[in-house]
């Protein structure tokens, strides 16, 4: 039989059979192979002890002992890295993520401690920073999702789930995969989603959206597409947003299909995940992967998980 990939299932488990190999895995991965004090950022002197995986800041104003998990997601975890890892992979290497539940399953532990470590790894997934404005034509919508049954509305006065708005670039020479940003918003209106537009999109670019109203005020600062929903038109030449539909229809099938109910308090969390997967979606599985544990650097409390 030929060897087998290592980022497939078969080669996964045989590349990272042990904790010491993720370990050497996170020192290249977070630190490009040299050993970096987390508390003071010293990587000029730093001595490591040769019977236990653990490292020494030569800086005399820090002198702190550290891993290379210290201020990352897996600090102090009594979970195996190895599980980690193989959790990861499974989250962001698959198209519609992987549930607790069976998680848990696939890892012989308790659903409490795989739901867990998918928060962990959803916070990982959302501990990014854009490096670029978007710009180009530039897609925009907002979709309704995941009731809150803790609020209760009447019949006819608006909607109880949560909104959620989204900016997807459009392929293009220097970007295949077209960059998608979504987030839980309070409320649809000009006042809420213009100042997410002006962060995120470069003044001039072409702006595609429906025909609602709160859009109207950006007329001054982008160029305008709009395709009327309402009238049943989709599409007019270049003048759609069905590339953000596509991503809104993946998303809800991983809601539903994966997670079923999430709390609407968590919902931002699922976001990043499937935000982080979409971007992603186009690269090798082992470059999914590395990018995803390049983001681990985070520590969060569990208080602050289940908030």
């Amino acid at each position: 039989m030929p060897n087998a990939h290592p980022y497939t299932i078969r080669g996964f488990l045989k590349r990272f059979q042990d904790d010491e190999a993720c370990r050497e895995f996170l020192v290249k991965a977070l630190w490009k192979g040299k050993p970096t004090c987390p508390y003071c950022g010293n990587k000029k002197k730093v001595y490591e002890y040769t019977t236990r995986p653990v490292y020494r800041c030569g800086n005399k104003e820090c002198d702190k002992m550290f891993r290379v998990s210290t201020g990352t997601i897996f600090e102090s975890s009594k979970i195996p890295l190895t599980d980690w890892f193989l959790a990861i992979k499974l989250i962001v290497c698959t198209k519609k993520s992987i549930s607790s539940h069976q998680l848990a399953k696939e890892l012989g532990i308790t659903q409490k401690s795989a739901w867990y470590m998918e928060q962990n790894i959803r916070i990982m997934l959302g501990n990014k920073t854009y490096k670029m404005m978007l710009g180009g034509i530039i897609e925009v919508d907002e979709v309704y999702m995941v009731r809150d049954t803790t609020k209760k509305t009447k019949a006819g006065h608006g909607t109880n789930k949560q909104k959620v708005f989204g900016m997807r670039e459009r392929n293009s020479e220097w970007n295949e995969t077209g960059e998608l940003r979504i987030q839980v918003v309070d409320a649809v209106n000009g006042d809420t989603l213009h100042p997410i537009i002006f962060n995120h999109v470069e003044f001039g670019s072409w702006l595609m959206s429906d025909e609602a109203k709160f859009y109207n005020g950006l007329k001054k600062y982008y160029e305008r597409g709009v395709i009327n929903h309402g009238k049943r038109h989709y599409a007019d030449g270049e003048v759609h947003v069905n590339s953000l539909e596509g991503a809104w229809a993946h998303l809800r099938k991983m809601i539903s299909g994966t997670y079923h109910r999430p709390s609407p308090k968590h919902l931002q969390k699922y976001l990043d995940e499937f935000e982080f997967r979409y971007n992603h979606r186009k690269k090798s599985l082992q470059c999914i992967f590395k990018e995803a544990v390049k983001q681990s650097k985070i520590r969060t409390k569990h208080s602050e998980i289940r908030k």
